[in-house]
């Protein structure tokens, strides 16, 4: 990582900015960071206001705060009408590990457009572009495979919804005929009864007939005896 410490040489000014480094490089980190606090508070014509942002973040970013770092960062951008490739580089590796890929990305781009040489800066924007290229493939594997999991589902619940429905519908027709079977139309029957009173009633017929005959043979019997008793009375003797 690039890091950029303004190095200075014979005034108040450069003898104190000696003091920050020196404080930071001796392990005095909140010294250091409070002396270029200062520094930003009090004004100071030798030193840029980028520069000393660019000196904070730096540290910020060594200690493995990434959010200060980039905060810091920032706000040098914003302040900067024209900012450094050094300052650029050191947001883009900032960026990239709080896990902002776009904005990293941006931040290397700018770093090339400062200074077409920088060769980290370049592999970096060649890295983090694979890298979101990479994230893209995976999020659209991910998204086919979310699909044809959901796909897979929605045809096993068809499935068990067309199974559960035919064993119902079985289930219905095995009940529909065992109540056809149990509840018969009575109907059905009456044809025998029927069967059986008119042959009972062919038969008081047959036996009236015969009854009738009887008689009326019985009359002309009567009829011939009481002829032949008239005609015996008549005879001479």
């Amino acid at each position: 990582m690039k890091i950029l410490f303004i190095l200075t040489i014979l005034s108040t000014c450069l003898i104190s900015q000696d003091v920050g480094y020196k404080l930071y490089k001796d392990g005095e980190i909140e010294s250091a960071l409070e002396y270029y606090q200062a520094l930003i508070q009090l004004g100071n014509d030798d030193i840029s206001r980028e520069d000393i942002l660019y000196n904070i973040g730096t540290i910020y970013s060594n200690m493995d705060s990434i959010s200060e770092a980039g905060s810091i960062f920032q706000q040098a951008y914003h302040d900067s009408l024209d900012f450094s490739s050094d300052l650029s580089y050191n947001y883009g590796n900032v960026l990239y590990r709080g896990e902002q890929l776009d904005k990293s990305l941006e931040a290397y781009k700018n770093t090339l457009l400062k200074n077409p040489n920088d060769s980290d800066a370049r592999k970096n924007y060649e890295f983090v572009k694979n890298k979101i290229k990479k994230n893209k493939n995976m999020e659209k594997q991910q998204d086919q495979n979310q699909d044809s999991k959901d796909n897979e589902e929605d045809k096993s619940d068809n499935n068990n919804s067309d199974q559960n429905k035919n064993q119902n519908e079985n289930e219905n027709d095995k009940e529909n005929n065992s109540e056809n079977n149990n509840n018969e139309d009575p109907q059905n029957e009456s044809p025998q009864v029927g069967n059986n009173q008119n042959k009972q009633m062919q038969s008081n017929q047959s036996a009236e007939n015969i009854l009738n005959a009887l008689k009326e043979n019985e009359k002309v019997n009567k009829k011939r005896k009481e002829k032949n008793y008239s005609q015996e009375s008549n005879k001479d003797w």
